[in-house]
């Protein structure tokens, strides 16, 4: 089962770029594999997670690997969009549903090389359903 999102800031094309990597670490499959989940990832990552936790890197690719299911249940995302903040830097904003909660997330991508971008920050807010 694959989630189908529309998006909306898809005309610059590093907006589009950022919005497919975000798309991808929120697969199943790529959450599920902290090798392939740790590329996306800066190794300067922070996240203020929706639960209250506060994240760096280090350990976190591992950490969401094991408690994925590569066969399950895609995140539900909702109104997605994007900007891009200068060149090589965009913010994504959107709601999603992550193991039944809902939450607002921003996060902050960067382009590393051409066509590769790395998140180097994420933010979750609880909310009730969007």
């Amino acid at each position: 089962m694959t989630n189908t999102v529309a998006c909306t800031g898809g005309e610059d094309p590093q907006v589009t770029e950022a919005l497919a990597a975000e798309l991808e670490t929120l697969t199943p499959a790529c959450r599920a594999d902290a090798g392939r989940l740790r590329r996306y990832l800066a190794p300067d990552f922070h996240e203020f997670g929706a639960s209250g936790v506060e994240v760096v890197f280090e350990g976190t690719a591992e950490r969401v690997a094991a408690y994925t299911d590569p066969e399950g249940e895609p995140i539900r995302i909702e109104r997605m969009r994007g900007v891009r903040l200068a060149d090589g830097l965009v913010m994504l904003k959107y709601t999603a549903r992550i193991n039944g909660r809902w939450s607002h997330r921003t996060s902050l991508w960067r382009r590393v090389s051409p066509g590769r971008w790395q998140m180097f920050h994420n933010q979750g807010t609880p909310t009730g359903h969007p």
